[in-house]
């Protein structure tokens, strides 16, 4: 009998490992807030006015459709998945959306359509991947040159404008001074973390993306799965360009691409989403737009050539890769 408790009773060293999982997830996401800090404390000191209210707001403003599409991508990225479509679908979406607005029709219709070509992308990608077996990198990458070709063709490369009032008003209106896109990126910044951490699905796409095998012999359906994560993400994706459109005035072919792209997916491995799969937050993620908008904006308050803010992103890239691997090392180390 005390051999059979023995094997029954749960290992003390899970709930240390998982203590020190959290531990790390905590101590990483106060390391971001600390650097946010201490960056805008550089950015201050040289000019002040990156303090004022007015250019706080739009910093933030300027996170937030990043933080959109992050917010739908960290569920790939930890579902083991990885979308490097979401740049083009931003702008296929948006011009989708301004094409029907300015030959008549109305545009929650018209925003109901280019939804509905980014979700199609989404599911595409995740055929593609899991049907075909084409590594979700160049699966992703060929849907993005698809969707920036569409995005020309369907435009001749000209911008789209002319939009009514109302819908302009869905991304350059705000209320007490803050932008609608301040509360749209909170609000979807709740949903996907109740999502991600309150929910089956979550639990799953955690699953699946730390062990795939594993996950399929518990009786999650993987493939099901995928087909969910890309559909949300080119949705979301679209939906981010088309609130882009409205904020602007103007919808262009050449909105998003791979700047957008890139960006996003530096700042979710910035939040500690791990590019392997398995493990990533919300929270995370918008702490690592905000990082990016404010190197972009602080850079330009100090009057930094533009030119140089490419340079700026490659190192974070880098950097952020790096950090991951350690990272991951680092997790696997404990739970040995």
């Amino acid at each position: 009998m005390a051999d059979i408790a023995q094997k029954t009773s749960p290992d003390p060293g899970l709930a240390v490992r998982a203590r020190q999982r959290d531990w790390n997830r905590y101590t990483q996401q106060a390391g971001l807030v600390i650097c946010i800090v201490a960056l805008g404390a550089v950015f201050y000191a040289i000019n002040s006015l990156f303090g004022s209210g007015s250019n706080l707001i739009e910093l933030l403003r300027s996170a937030t459709l990043y933080f959109i599409v992050a917010c739908a991508s960290t569920l790939v990225l930890v579902g083991g998945g990885l979308d490097f479509s979401i740049g083009a679908i931003y702008a296929l979406g948006a011009v989708v959306t301004g094409l029907m607005i300015v030959n008549g029709g109305p545009w929650p219709l018209a925003i109901v359509a280019g939804i509905a070509v980014g979700v199609a992308f989404g599911i595409v990608n995740a055929v593609v991947s899991v049907r075909l077996r084409v590594p979700p990198l160049i699966a992703t990458l060929g849907a993005f040159f698809v969707a920036t070709g569409l995005a020309d063709a369907i435009t001749s490369g000209n911008d789209v404008y002319g939009f009514p009032n109302s819908f302009i008003g869905l991304g350059a209106g705000g209320v007490g001074g803050i932008p609608y896109l301040i509360f749209y990126a909170v609000a979807a910044g709740l949903i996907f973390h109740v999502l991600l951490e309150r929910t089956v699905f979550g639990y799953n796409i955690r699953a699946t993306g730390g062990n795939r095998t594993a996950a399929a012999a518990n009786g999650i359906r993987v493939e099901r799965l995928d087909i969910w994560l890309y559909a949300i993400s080119g949705g979301v994706s679209a939906l981010a360009g088309i609130l882009g459109a409205a904020r602007l005035s103007t919808a262009s072919p050449a909105a998003g691409g791979a700047d957008l792209t890139f960006q996003v997916i530096t700042a979710i491995i910035i939040g500690g989403t791990s590019l392997f799969g398995g493990s990533g937050t919300i929270a995370g993620s918008a702490l690592g737009a905000i990082l990016f908008a404010e190197i972009n904006n602080g850079l330009q308050v100090i009057n930094v050539d533009p030119l140089y803010q490419d340079i700026f992103i490659g190192v974070i890239l880098v950097a952020a890769v790096a950090l991951d691997q350690y990272r991951r090392q680092r997790r696997f180390r404990l739970s040995r």
